[in-house]
């Protein structure tokens, strides 16, 4: 089966952040049906909204994958787990690792329980900037726009911080 280009939000706001991400991102590029894994930089940015803990490092992942969208978040959010993460889930709250699925190929999925593309992908500066840096000419397969024209027009003041070139060793962009 041919696979589709999967984009995932790698963020971290607890104890080594950098760390937890680079961790997260070998583990996804593990993930059986997961081939050709590219990563974005890392970046420094503040919670949205405002939380208790620090400001997170974000990136993207990237890689070609065989599996489908609910498969795919039934094991990045095992990653998640595996890494400390609770189960139940507090918007606001620190957190070691958080995996967003942003978007898998031309997918789009409304359910109350998973939506696909993200919701507020095209909303957050924090993952525009690297998602830009990956894939600029992506369009999102419900608004129609390039990341570079979500991130061209994005209302968002919140500051985003490179910090790392290079973000993942097995980093092949």
């Amino acid at each position: 089966m041919k696979g589709e280009r999967a984009y995932i939000g790698v963020g971290s706001n607890l104890g080594n952040r950098i760390d937890h991400c680079h961790r997260a991102m070998e583990a996804i590029s593990r993930l059986p049906g997961v081939t050709g894994m590219v990563c974005s930089s890392l970046y420094e940015s503040a919670p949205v909204p405002p939380a208790s803990g620090g400001w997170f490092v974000n990136g993207v992942a990237s890689a070609e994958t065989t599996l489908h969208p609910e498969p795919l978040l039934r094991e990045l959010q095992r990653i998640e787990r595996a890494m400390g993460r609770p189960k139940a889930r507090v918007r606001g709250d620190e957190r070691s690792i958080d995996l967003d699925l942003l978007l898998l190929g031309s997918h789009v999925v409304e359910r109350p329980e998973f939506v696909l593309p993200h919701p507020r992908l095209h909303l957050r500066r924090f993952v525009l900037v690297p998602l830009c840096e990956l894939a600029p000419g992506l369009r999102h397969p419900v608004l129609g726009s390039t990341m570079r024209e979500l991130l061209d027009r994005l209302d968002d003041p919140s500051q985003v911080r490179l910090l790392a070139r290079a973000a993942h060793p097995a980093t092949t962009a």
